[in-house]
C-alpha cells in the first residue's frame, strides 16, 4: 500500500502530469498522421499506435487499479507497528507531498473534503495558521482520533481535524468560532458521510429499476386504482434514500413483513419523526431489487383520501368504490398501498365514514399489502378501538429522537436542503435549528421540525442574496415568527433585563422583594443559567388586592409584548371531579370537548398562564401541574402532547394571608426566614404538597398595602384615566384632595386595592362620560378634578 501511495504521488506530480499530457498529444498526432497518409502498413507508423494503446492501458490501470487501492489494515486491527497501513491513498498522498507539516496542510486545504469542513465550521482558508507539527505526532493523533469513534481507515479529513486539535491550545481557532471538540467531530462525521468514497470506494455497477419493459402487461391494468391513488414510485426513484437514525424501526418493519404473520404495517409517530422516510426506504430498496422474494420490484401507490371520498353520498357507495380498487390491486400482485393518516378512512374525517369493515376480508386472506401511518392521538382515538382491524397490522412506534440522534438525521437531510435552496449550511446553523425547532413549530417534532426551520431559513437567506446560512439567520427566522428574543440578549434587551425592576415598578407599587424575585428569575433564564425545556413558574402568595394579578399583566406586557398574551384560569372552577376533563378535554369516545388549558396553550404557546386561586383546584389538578413544572409538557385526554416550555406560569393564592398580615403588622420582613415559616404553614395545613412547592422557580410573597402605597396606586389609576381621555384630545388634571378622597373611600382592608378601580369607574368615569354626552366637555377641553367643601367631586375648566 505504501509503495502504491509513493507511486500515486509521483505519478500525479506536476512534471509527470505535464509529460503525460504532452505524450498523449504527440501519440495521437503521430497516429493520426500515419493513418491519414495510408502509412499504417509501415512498421514505423505502427509504433505510435502501439504506444498510444499502451499509454491508454496504463492510464486506465492507474485510474481503476492504483487509484482504487484500499488500505491493507483497518484501524481497529492495526497493532500499532505501522500506522500508515491504515491510511487512505489520498491521506498518504498528502503526507508524501512534503517533509514539512505546514506544506502538507497547504496541500490538504486544496481538497474538496477539507473545504467542506472549513465551510461547515464557518472558517476561511486564511484563518488556518500554518504551524509546524512533528509528522509522527500528527500521524499518531489522526490514527487515535479514528480509533476513538471506531472508524475504518484514516482519511485526509481525519488528518486535518487532528491538526486543528493539536494546534488549538496555541491557535485558539475553535474557541474564536465558539466550537467545541465534540462539535468539530460532528462536522468530521458529516464530511466523512458526504465524502465516503475516500474511505470506501463504490464499485462500478449497472442498476436496473423494475423488471423491464412492459411490466404492466404482466401484472395487469389498474385503471380504477389510478383514479384514486398516486403512483409514488417515480418520485422515489429520483433520490436514493439513506436511512439515518431509523435503522431499528426499518428492521422491525422488514422483519414483520417477511414473517408473513401480518402482511401490513402501521407506523405510529408524531409529525416530523420520519414515518414517510421509512416508507420511502422500503420502496427504494424494493424498486432497486435489493429485497428478496415477493417484496422485490414492487410498485407503491399512495391512497388519495380526497378523491376517494369525493361525490360519495353514503357508506355503501364508498365501500363499492374501495372494493373495485382492492380487486384490481389484489390481481396485479405487485402493488403496495401507502395510506398516510389512515385514521381518515376509519371515521376521523369530516365524512365520518369507517371503511375497516370493507378492508378486513382482503386483509384476512393477505391479498393486499398496506403500509399506513398515523399519529399517537389519532391512533388512540380511532384505530386502537378497531380491534378486528388492527390485528392484521404490525404496529411500530416511531418515537421522537433525542437531540444527538436528531443531529445525525438532520445532517443527512442538509444536502437536500442546500441543493433545493442553492445555499450552503454551516454546522452551527444546523445545531441552532435543532435547539429552536420546538419554538418555531408547535406541530412538528424532531427531526422534521428542525428540517422545516432550516429549509425556511435557507429560502429566506437565498432570496436575501446571501449564499451561506449561519446560526444568526436561524435565530432571526425564529424571532420573526415568535416575536420574542431567543438568542443571547442584545444591547437593548440587556438594558431591559438589568432594569427589569424599574420597568415593573412603572405599574407595580412597592412589593420590592416580589419584583426583585421576579426580575432575578427572568434574568437567570435569559442569561442561559437554567434549563429552558420547562416553563418559568412562580407562586404568588399574599392577600387579595395587593398587586398579584397586576404584576402578572405587567410581566406579560414586558416579556411577551402585551396583556393579550395572558391566559387566565380561575382555578376555583376546577374543584370538582370534572376539573381534569375540563382542562384536558374529553377522553376518546366520551365527547368532543376540547381541553380549556391544553388547547389554549397549543394555539398560543408564547403566553403567560395565570392560575388564580390555585389552592382551590382539585388535588388531581395540582398533581398534573407537577408534570408541567418538571417536564414542560402535558398530554391531553386524546393523547396529544402539548409543550409549555415557551410559557410563563404564575399561580396565585390567598393561602396564608392572615399569617402574612400579622407578621407584617409586627414589622417582620419578607426574608428567607419569613418564607420558610410561611411554606411550613402551608404544608402543615395540607394546602400544598412539598414536592409541588419545590417545583416553582420562585415563591413570591406580596405584602399588604400601607397608606403610602394606596395613595400611589390611586395616582396610577387616575393617570390611566387621564391617558384615555387624552386620546380624545381632552386634558384631565386632578389635585391631591381627589387622590386622598379616592384612596380613603375606595380602599378596603379585606379586598385591598381592587375596589379603588371600581370607585373611580362609578364616581369619576361615569361623571365625565355624562358631561361628554351633554357637551359640557368636548374635544380640546382642559379640566380639573377636585373635591369641594361638601366632599363632592367637582369638575371645573382650566383656562
Amino acid at each position: 500500500m505504501i509503495e502504491n501511495a509513493r507511486f500515486y504521488y509521483i505519478y500525479r506530480t506536476f512534471p509527470l502530469r505535464l509529460l503525460r499530457i504532452l505524450s498523449f498529444v504527440l501519440l495521437v498526432w503521430t497516429s493520426y498522421i500515419g493513418l491519414s497518409n495510408s502509412l499504417f502498413g509501415s512498421i514505423i507508423w505502427r509504433l505510435p499506435i502501439f504506444l498510444l494503446s499502451f499509454f491508454l492501458i496504463s492510464e486506465i490501470f492507474f485510474r481503476f487499479k492504483i487509484a482504487k487501492y484500499k488500505p491493507s489494515t483497518p484501524v481497529l486491527e492495526n497493532n500499532g507497528k505501522n500506522l500508515l497501513k491504515s491510511f487512505t491513498l489520498e491521506a498518504l498522498d498528502a503526507l508524501y507531498s512534503s517533509r514539512k507539516t505546514i506544506f502538507v496542510v497547504k496541500t490538504l486545504l486544496h481538497k474538496k473534503q477539507i473545504r467542506f469542513i472549513l465551510q461547515k465550521s464557518d472558517l476561511k482558508k486564511n484563518e488556518i495558521p500554518l504551524i509546524e507539527v512533528p509528522k509522527e505526532e500528527l500521524i499518531e493523533s489522526a490514527f487515535e482520533l479514528v480509533r476513538s469513534f471506531n472508524g475504518k481507515f484514516v482519511t485526509t479529513m481525519d488528518f486535518f481535524v487532528a491538526y486543528l486539535l493539536i494546534i488549538e491550545p496555541q491557535a485558539k481557532i475553535l474557541f474564536r468560532k465558539n466550537l467545541k471538540k465534540e462539535e468539530l467531530l460532528h462536522i468530521l462525521f458529516w464530511a466523512r458521510y458526504d465524502f465516503s468514497f475516500e474511505e470506501a470506494q463504490k464499485p462500478y455497477r449497472v442498476k436496473f429499476w423494475g423488471e423491464g419493459i412492459g411490466e404492466d402487461w404482466i401484472t395487469g391494468w389498474t385503471l380504477e386504482t389510478k383514479k384514486y391513488t398516486m403512483d409514488i414510485t417515480p418520485q422515489i426513484l429520483k433520490k436514493e434514500i439513506v436511512l439515518v437514525g431509523r435503522e431499528k424501526e426499518f428492521k422491525q418493519m422488514m422483519e414483520a413483513l417477511y414473517r408473513g404473520e401480518k402482511s401490513n404495517v402501521l407506523l405510529v409517530g408524531e409529525p416530523g419523526t420520519g414515518k414517510a422516510t421509512l416508507v420511502e426506504k422500503f420502496a427504494f430498496e424494493s424498486i432497486a431489487g435489493n429485497l428478496q422474494g415477493r417484496f422485490t420490484h414492487l410498485k407503491f401507490y399512495e391512497l388519495l383520501v380526497g378523491p376517494l371520498l369525493a361525490g360519495i353520498e353514503n357508506q355503501g357507495d364508498l365501500e363499492a368504490r374501495l372494493q373495485a380498487i382492492i380487486e384490481e390491486i389484489s390481481h396485479s400482485l405487485n402493488i403496495v398501498i401507502f395510506i398516510p393518516d389512515i385514521q381518515n378512512i376509519l371515521g376521523a374525517s369530516t365524512f365520518n365514514l369507517n371503511l375497516s369493515g370493507a378492508l378486513i376480508p382482503y386483509l384476512k386472506d393477505r391479498r393486499i399489502i398496506i403500509i399506513a401511518t398515523s399519529e399517537p392521538a389519532e391512533y388512540k382515538k380511532h384505530i386502537e378501538p378497531e380491534i378486528g382491524f388492527i390485528e392484521f397490522f404490525e404496529v411500530i412506534k416511531v418515537a421522537e429522537p433525542d437531540s444527538e440522534k436528531a443531529l445525525e438525521m438532520l445532517l443527512e437531510k442538509a444536502n437536500i436542503i442546500e441543493y433545493n435552496n442553492h445555499v450552503l449550511l454551516t454546522y452551527r446553523a444546523v445545531t441552532e435549528a435543532i435547539k429552536f425547532s420546538k419554538k418555531y413549530s408547535q406541530n412538528l417534532y424532531l427531526p422534521g421540525a428542525a428540517a422545516s426551520l432550516l429549509a425556511d431559513t435557507a429560502s429566506s437567506v437565498y432570496f436575501s442574496g446571501k449564499k451561506v446560512v449561519r446560526d444568526e439567520d436561524v435565530i432571526r427566522k425564529v424571532e420573526e415568527k415568535t416575536n420574542i428574543s431567543v438568542a443571547a440578549p442584545k444591547k437593548e434587551e440587556k438594558e431591559l433585563l438589568l432594569n427589569f425592576e424599574q420597568k415593573l415598578h412603572e405599574r407595580i407599587i412597592d412589593q420590592e422583594e416580589a419584583v426583585f424575585a421576579i426580575a432575578e428569575a427572568i434574568r437567570r433564564v435569559r442569561s442561559g443559567m437554567v434549563n429552558q425545556n420547562r416553563p418559568i413558574s412562580f407562586l404568588f402568595l399574599g392577600p387579595t388586592g395587593v398587586g398579584k394579578t397586576e404584576t402578572s399583566k405587567a410581566l406579560a406586557s414586558l416579556y411577551f409584548g402585551g396583556e393579550e398574551k395572558m391566559i387566565r384560569l380561575d382555578m376555583s372552577e376546577y374543584q370538582g371531579e370534572d376539573g381534569e376533563r375540563r382542562l384536558l378535554g374529553a377522553p376518546p369516545g366520551q365527547g368532543h370537548e376540547k381541553g380549556e388549558l391544553t388547547e389554549k396553550i397549543y394555539d398560543n404557546p408564547y403566553s403567560l398562564i395565570l392560575l388564580d386561586e390555585f389552592e382551590k383546584a382539585n388535588p388531581k389538578i395540582l398533581d398534573l401541574f407537577l408534570q408541567v413544572f418538571e417536564d414542560g409538557r402535558l398530554t391531553d385526554n386524546k393523547g396529544k402532547t402539548v409543550s409549555f416550555e415557551n410559557s410563563i406560569i404564575i399561580a396565585t393564592s390567598n393561602a396564608g394571608s392572615e399569617f402574612i398580615r400579622e407578621q407584617i403588622e409586627n414589622f417582620a420582613t419578607t426574608d428567607k426566614d419569613f418564607q420558610a415559616k410561611l411554606l411550613e404553614l402551608l404544608q402543615t395545613q395540607g394546602i400544598f404538597k412539598p414536592e409541588l412547592l419545590n417545583r416553582f422557580d420562585a415563591i413570591v410573597v406580596f405584602k399588604p398595602l400601607g397608606e403610602k402605597e394606596v395613595l400611589q396606586i390611586t395616582k396610577l389609576i387616575l393617570d390611566s384615566v387621564s391617558k384615555e381621555l387624552l386620546k380624545q384630545d381632552i386634558t384631565l388634571n386632578f389635585d391631591e384632595t381627589l387622590v386622598q378622597k379616592v384612596a380613603r373611600e375606595g380602599f378596603d382592608i379585606q379586598f385591598g386595592a381592587r375596589p379603588l378601580r371600581r370607585f373611580v369607574q362609578n364616581n369619576i368615569e361615569d361623571l365625565i362620560a355624562k358631561k361628554i354626552l351633554t357637551g359640557e366637555i368636548s374635544r380640546g377641553s382642559n379640566i380639573l378634578l377636585s373635591v369641594d367643601q361638601d366632599n363632592n367631586i367637582n369638575i371645573s375648566p382650566i383656562g
